[in-house]
């Protein structure tokens, strides 16, 4: 078991459009990403929301005031993304989709394993 990273794809891919999926295929680093409904893949900088203090002996971490913003992820490649849906009776279904991307614009999908 590894670490992943959390990907939302609001560009319509079928079943998993707008559903918080786990993918190991990019940085591995609990971060996030997301695929506006145009296809182009976005990742969140929080740089400059915060600001160290230093006072006598202590270090004190304080909001800048500045919020976070997203920016655009130039990924080229394929990114596998999962989902999975637990019956009552405890029966784990997943679902893979393969995403591919030239210069982080989404170029097509392709279920590799629908919920079976």
């Amino acid at each position: 078991m590894g670490m992943f990273d959390e990907i939302k794809c609001s560009a319509n891919i079928a079943q998993m459009t707008n559903v918080s999926c786990q993918t190991k295929d990019l940085e591995s680093i609990f971060g996030f990403y997301w695929v506006d409904p145009s296809g182009h893949l976005w990742q969140p900088d929080y740089s400059g929301t915060y600001d160290i203090k230093v006072s006598d002996s202590s270090i004190k971490a304080v909001r800048s005031g500045i919020k976070g913003k997203m920016r655009p992820y130039l990924y080229t490649g394929s990114v596998n993304i999962y989902d999975s849906h637990t019956a009552p009776d405890g029966y784990v279904d997943w679902a893979e989709c393969k995403l591919t991307f030239v210069e982080g614009k989404l170029q097509n999908f392709t279920y590799i394993n629908n919920y079976n």
